[in-house]
């Protein structure tokens, strides 16, 4: 598709992350314009359609057929995605799909083999580490071979605080997923097992959820990656992360914030989420998105191919 301004509608508008995604792509996207809104919040809808310009839709099943529509961002509910994916590429209309694509190797596959019929490359997937410009700097680091071969890694992926209805399962296909792609990405191979762990439960963890657990992953040639995963830490949002190689380590850097000294103590800010915390890479992979629908970026993003690793992780 070459085109100058591609038409974009957004399934799942009015969320946290559909919201973030339409000022991103109103505001900070070039070559994009949002046409069409679609939201189980009608009220909602339409009060997002008003304020940026677009057309509140009736439907999914309207927004996918409407001739307004170029490509289509989805950000509703997980367990809606492959449906709403597939029905995109049977349009024969580009997706860029929030984690996870699916929830089961088998929905996942499903995706692959019509994308496959359809005879493009019609969906991307959001793993936005990889257009981080800290995470792509690591990669580059790895890649050069100076500090030598990785052998472990050592990760943190802490959250404030989780909505209701979060479930065992969702620590791998919601939170962990990202490490799960970010070192396919870094490392340049497949993890191969896994395992979960669970420790002592926090008091703010809701009924049946484990929380803190922790992570064991082997990739092909046995580096070991352990990575922390809290969505009840209560004090803030953070992701870390270091590297040993065979020379050094590479760590991840904190984001930078004021630190305030006043009244014999050293005081700093926590951020609270995701959005603070990844702004640039989020922008750079929605203009590359963008930029690749238009054939100006020849090089596709992370595509379902990416997104079935995770699916099909053996995560015990």
């Amino acid at each position: 598709m070459e085109k100058k301004t591609i038409s974009a509608g957004i399934i799942g508008a009015g969320g946290f992350i559909g919201q973030e995604h339409l000022k991103r792509l109103t505001k900070r996207i070039d070559g994009v314009a949002v046409t069409a809104l679609y939201d189980i919040n009608k009220e909602k809808t339409d009060a997002l359609a008003a304020a940026y310009g677009a057309e509140s839709m009736e439907s999914v099943d309207a927004l996918i057929a409407s001739d307004k529509v170029d490509a289509i961002v989805i950000t509703a509910w997980d367990g809606v995605h492959a449906e709403m994916t597939n029905k995109a590429i049977a349009a024969g209309k580009p997706v860029f799909c929030e984690k996870p694509l699916t929830t089961t190797k088998a929905d996942c596959a499903e995706i692959v083999r019509n994308k496959q019929a359809a005879g493009r490359n019609l969906v991307q997937v959001d793993f936005m580490r990889r257009y981080g410009p800290d995470y792509c700097k690591i990669k580059a680091i790895l890649d050069s071979g100076e500090l030598g071969k990785p052998l472990m890694a050592h990760c943190i992926s802490r959250m404030p605080r989780i909505a209701a209805g979060f479930t065992n399962a969702m620590q791998v296909t919601n939170v962990l997923i990202q490490e799960i792609d970010q070192f396919r990405w870094l490392f340049g191979e497949e993890l191969v097992r896994g395992k979960m762990l669970a420790a002592r439960n926090t008091k703010f963890a809701a009924d049946g959820l484990n929380d803190p657990q922790l992570a064991l992953m082997w990739t092909e040639s046995n580096i070991l990656i352990d990575v922390e995963c809290s969505v009840n830490s209560d004090y803030g949002y953070k992701i870390g992360m270091e590297i040993v190689c065979e020379k050094d380590t590479i760590r991840l850097p904190l984001p930078a914030e004021p630190i305030v000294r006043s009244r014999l103590k050293v005081d700093n800010e926590i951020m609270d989420n995701w959005a603070e915390r990844f702004p640039k890479a989020y922008d750079n992979e929605l203009q590359h998105w963008i930029n690749h629908l238009r054939g100006i970026e020849p090089t596709a993003g992370p595509c379902n191919k990416d997104a079935l690793q995770p699916a099909a992780s053996r995560m015990q």
